[in-house]
């Protein structure tokens, strides 16, 4: 049997706490494209066809999304 603990997750980098807080809102909207389209990316193809999507239509479906607000 394997333990693994998960309260000891690896800080961020000095580096990329810096980004971070030098970050544009440009970087910002950026950032959470990348990370929605990968999110949706990971889903099975049942879960994109409950949520209305099919592999093809994610990106249109990330950035329609996105410039709406």
């Amino acid at each position: 049997m394997a333990l693994f603990d998960t309260a000891l997750t690896p800080r961020p980098s000095l580096l990329s706490r810096l980004s971070r807080l030098l970050e544009t809102p440009f970087d910002q909207r950026s950032r959470a494209i990348a990370e929605r389209a990968a999110y949706l990316r990971s889903l099975s193809d049942a879960d994109l066809a409950a949520l209305g999507l099919t592999r093809d239509t994610i990106l249109p479906h990330v950035f329609k999304r996105q410039t709406a607000r």
